[in-house]
């Protein structure tokens, strides 16, 4: 599968990689110079392959309470909350962010990957309805974020985690990458035009750039740190999780408690450790399985995302 936005990908000569069936842009130039471009200016990314749905009707929000670990109650319209879904054993099935439209109206974004998991298992409690096909989604990341897509739109006044709309097009102030920054949900059509023009004020860039930029950020992605077998606490999102709330998989994910949590590591030496060549003595925590490796080359080291297990249970 491609972005509508491939044809403009192929004129900028972006070398590309496959990513959960699509086939997107890994870098357009360099690496390095897409991460420098995003951690000192700004750059743009083409994240249309995210899946897109949108839930509404009388009794959607409390349904959306039970399916997610975050409290949607206090969620406000015009504003964003990341959150998660977990399974009957409390592992997490997608880490999506909640758009809230309306009282009984909810957007939200899920991961590429589990989309069509996500929209069946939704079945079984509501009506979701497939937005993805309806929307390019680009991310403008950076410090400079705001004064380009100020052109286009009358941003300055969205807060972090905020959003607003201009006719069927959604614009928030969240990222990826942990600039300031804002992602912009608008119809095929005018996003091939915007894009277009982004182009001309932004450094492009691709999957390599967006993957360091996250894990500098301490930011998850599905797959690596995330997935069905991995609770929120063991991933270090505990402050995604309202226990004082009932939701899916709670009693199972407070029963089995935490003998291994995901923590960043930053390396003090340049040499890259390899898999059992290395004991970490971090009590009560001893080495785990090797994981997510990256060189952060906006603070010149290298740092880790790893599991580390503990000889006791920790919560």
């Amino acid at each position: 599968m491609e972005t509508p936005l491939k044809d403009i990908h192929k004129k900028l000569k972006a070398r590309f990689t496959d990513f959960v069936g699509w086939k997107m842009p890994l870098q357009y130039s360099s690496i390095v110079e897409e991460v420098k471009a995003v951690r000192s200016k700004v750059g743009i990314f083409d994240i249309s392959h995210m899946g897109r749905i949108l839930l509404e009707g009388k009794d959607v929000k409390e349904k959306l309470q039970f399916l997610t670990t975050n409290n949607i109650g206090k969620l406000s319209v015009g504003r964003v909350q990341y959150n998660l879904f977990t399974n009957e054993k409390g592992g997490v099935k997608d880490d999506i962010t909640v758009y809230k439209l309306a009282e009984d109206k909810f957007f939200l974004c899920v991961n590429a990957v589990n989309k069509e998991k996500i929209i069946k298992w939704l079945s079984e409690f509501c009506s979701p309805r497939d937005m993805s096909e309806d929307y390019l989604q680009i991310a403008v990341q950076g410090p400079e974020s705001e004064s380009v897509l100020s052109k286009f739109f009358n941003v300055s006044d969205i807060r972090y985690y905020g959003f607003k709309t201009f006719g069927d097009t959604i614009v928030s102030r969240t990222g990826y990458t942990g600039e300031d920054g804002f992602e912009v949900y608008i119809n095929p059509k005018e996003g091939i035009e915007l894009f277009e023009e982004l182009v001309r004020l932004a450094v492009p860039c691709g999957l390599g750039a967006r993957d360091i930029l996250r894990i500098e950020a301490g930011f998850p992605l599905y797959g690596n740190e995330l997935s069905e077998s991995i609770t929120p606490f063991e991933a270090n999102l505990d402050r995604f999780v309202d226990t004082n709330k009932d939701f899916l998989g709670k009693e199972e994910m407070l029963r089995k408690g935490v003998k291994k949590k995901l923590f960043g590591l930053e390396l003090q030496d340049k040499g890259i450790p390899r898999k059992g060549y290395f004991e970490i003595a971090l009590e009560p925590f001893v080495f785990a399985a090797d994981q997510f490796w990256s060189i952060p080359l906006t603070i010149n080291t290298f740092c880790r995302r790893e599991y580390l297990v503990s000889k006791y249970s920790i919560g």
